[in-house]
């Protein structure tokens, strides 16, 4: 997982289907949420990671999230 502050980054994720680079794993889903100082925020998964829905819990830290890109799914938008 990792959590992105650049929403040029974001939208380079999502127009690579996930797969920026190719020592990486594919990002599976990238989730938007605000986060606990206000700020949006991109909360990435990676298709190895342990939990892949835990941006999409409410936390304190994670506030009104939404899945903006999930892997395999047609219509994902740079958002």
């Amino acid at each position: 997982m990792a959590t992105i502050n650049d929403k040029q980054l974001v939208n380079r994720i999502i127009a690579a289907r996930g797969r920026l680079y190719d020592d990486e794993p594919p990002a599976i889903k990238v989730v938007e949420y605000t986060n606990a100082w206000g700020k949006r925020t991109w909360g990435v998964v990676f298709a190895d990671d342990s939990d892949p829905d835990r941006y999409e819990r409410e936390t304190q830290y994670v506030r009104d999230p939404r899945v903006i890109f999930q892997e395999g799914e047609r219509g994902n938008g740079q958002g």
